[in-house]
């Protein structure tokens, strides 16, 4: 059983999808994650999502990038149900980082852009949505309670 925990919460006046992920992350839940998603009756295609790894811990590196490219096959081979969007990763730690990057690269020429984030204030930026940081710290919190 795998003791990655994750929340969500859609806004969708905002286009995004706002994700709080902590534990060991792997695959399958982080899919069955992902498909749980999309039965939520505010779910539609094509929104951007805000992922929130910074309480996550990846495997070793040959188990995790099997798992990256297992993932990102899953996304896009189901492009009619999670469309163009664009995806900000928030990290904090090396080991996030090189993760969130082999995942980055290997979604060069898929549905989606992503890019890796430190700072919430650059990710919103960058996804092009004006949502007050206080607000977003608000909506982490609450997810943070959830998991």
């Amino acid at each position: 059983m795998s003791d990655l925990r994750s929340s969500y919460k859609i806004l969708k006046e905002h286009n995004l999808i706002v994700e709080f992920h902590s534990g060991n992350l792997d695959l399958d839940s982080f899919i069955d994650f992902k498909k749980h998603i999309t039965l939520d009756p505010l779910y539609v295609p094509n929104l951007n999502y805000f992922v929130h790894l910074k309480n996550v811990t990846f495997t070793t590196i040959n188990e995790t990038e099997d798992d990256v490219a297992a993932y990102s096959k899953f996304i896009t081979n189901n492009f009619n149900v999670y469309g163009n969007r664009r995806v900000a990763l928030i990290t904090n730690t090396p080991n996030q980082v090189v993760y969130s990057t082999i995942f980055k690269t290997m979604q060069e020429n898929a549905n989606q852009s992503v890019e890796i984030f430190s700072r919430y204030e650059n990710a919103t930026k960058w996804l092009g949505i004006d949502l007050e940081i206080e607000k977003l710290i608000e909506v982490l919190l609450e997810l943070k309670k959830l998991k």
